[in-house]
């Protein structure tokens, strides 16, 4: 076993991650991504595929770093506690009983898949196991699933005026405000496509709102030139089992959204309505609108997706209304499923296009070498780094000598490839 545990070490001091380069080679020295808190350690494998995921990865010490505005997905931070959300399952076929805390979004497909009693090809696929106890009864003609983005339990708790109905669904139905997300980083594009498949990045491939393609460009999650997810969502399977009857609907707020029902896993399946709309009011117009073409009119399951966004109150009121239409559409056959995609960062004192500015600035060349940062990592333009001669350990080391106040930003910084020999952390 040292045997195995030195090589991989060995390895990583060899691309000079994080800070193994600035230290004596001994045992005792720290090898990036494996010195962190084992559970955070855990969270961000559940949330990275090699292939996919960012070139050069760390974490914070305590700032926050955020891919974009306020309420973008946080930089995960070394002080990172796992992140709580909601979950309720309501309506028909929900026997009432407890949802255990730490149940996370990848349980989340096999519950409904029991409850609607379709049984899915390849559950050896997907991490997520079916919550025990809570499917009961006839089964649902429509399935809704809401997500609420930008929020976790902490936010709600801070302001339990502002869900009065969520609330409400809570007390009748099976729920938690200690359900998880279950990856790193809680990017979106990453956490809605846990829920519609059942399993983790490492296994869907979604790892962020960017990803890097077959042919190694980076792209936007589900947009042009995309890879689909590795493995096929509940509302795919569906379709796919029932032979194309089911209909299967998302109305969102953005391309990244489509992880909930996913749609391209398949060859030769039926176009599922796929609905953009900003604002919770309209996401809510839209979804009824949807529903009235003949959602929940049959025993065939139907599937449709709506991802909030925006202040809690006017979410709460957009899944009264949301609820309401899909009980009148399918005549009260209805589950609903509401959950969160985890909390959005409330400030960004260090925003995360100056921390690719900042390596920028440290590493040697004209070339532009960062050609993506988000939450989590950054993408480089591989032909640059090429261009200027330029290891990866370089930038590393500019990730590692950020500072704000005079204080360093990140607590560690690491080529992907540590996170492959994660196992023998």
């Amino acid at each position: 076993m040292a045997v195995a545990v030195a090589a991989p070490a060995g390895v990583l001091r060899a691309v000079c991650a994080g800070q193994s380069c600035d230290e004596p080679a001994s045992a005792s020295a720290s090898v990036p991504f494996c010195s962190l808190p084992e559970g955070l350690r855990g969270r961000l494998a559940a949330g990275f595929r090699e292939s996919r995921s960012p070139d050069v990865m760390g974490v914070t010490s305590a700032e926050a770093v955020v891919a974009g505005s306020v309420g973008a997905p946080p930089w995960p931070s070394l002080e990172d506690r796992a992140a709580r959300i909601p979950l309720v399952f309501a309506g028909q076929g929900v026997s009432g009983a407890r949802v255990p805390a730490g149940t996370a979004l990848d349980d989340v497909a096999p519950t409904v898949e029991r409850i609607t009693g379709v049984e899915r090809p390849h559950p050896e696929v997907r991490s997520g196991r079916a919550v025990v106890n809570v499917a009961s009864g006839e089964p649902p003609r429509l399935v809704v699933e809401v997500v609420w983005k930008g929020v976790g339990s902490e936010d709600l708790e801070a302001d339990r005026a502002a869900w009065p109905y969520l609330r409400r669904l809570m007390d009748g139905g099976s729920a938690t405000m200690r359900a998880a997300v279950g990856s790193l980083p809680l990017d979106p594009a990453a956490t809605l496509t846990t829920l519609g498949t059942g399993g983790l990045p490492r296994q869907h491939g979604i790892t962020g709102e960017h990803v890097r393609n077959d042919l190694g460009r980076v792209v936007r999650a589900w947009g042009p030139g995309a890879p689909p997810s590795v493995i096929a969502t509940l509302a795919d399977d569906l379709d796919e089992t029932l032979g194309g009857r089911p209909r299967i609907g998302l109305v969102g707020k953005e391309t990244s959204d489509r992880g909930v029902i996913g749609g391209n896993w398949y060859a030769d399946v039926d176009r599922d309505d796929f609905l953009l709309r900003p604002g919770p009011d309209a996401a809510a117009a839209a979804a009824a609108g949807l529903m009235e073409t003949g959602y929940g009119s049959d025993s065939t399951p139907d599937l449709l997706g709506v991802v909030l966004e925006g202040r809690t109150r006017a979410m709460d009121g957009a899944l009264r209304k949301v609820v309401g239409a899909a009980s009148e559409a399918a005549g009260g056959s209805v589950l609903t499923v509401v959950t969160a995609a985890g909390p959005g960062a409330e400030e960004a004192p260090v925003p995360a296009r100056r921390v690719g500015a900042a390596v920028e600035a440290k590493v040697p060349g004209r070339l532009t070498v960062v050609e993506v940062t988000l939450a989590g990592g950054l993408f480089l333009d591989q032909k640059a780094m090429a261009q200027e001669k330029l290891p990866q350990e370089r930038v590393v080391g500019a990730l590692l000598s950020a500072r704000r106040a005079g204080r360093p930003i990140f607590a560690d910084a690491w080529p992907k490839i540590a996170v492959t020999f994660a196992r023998y952390c």
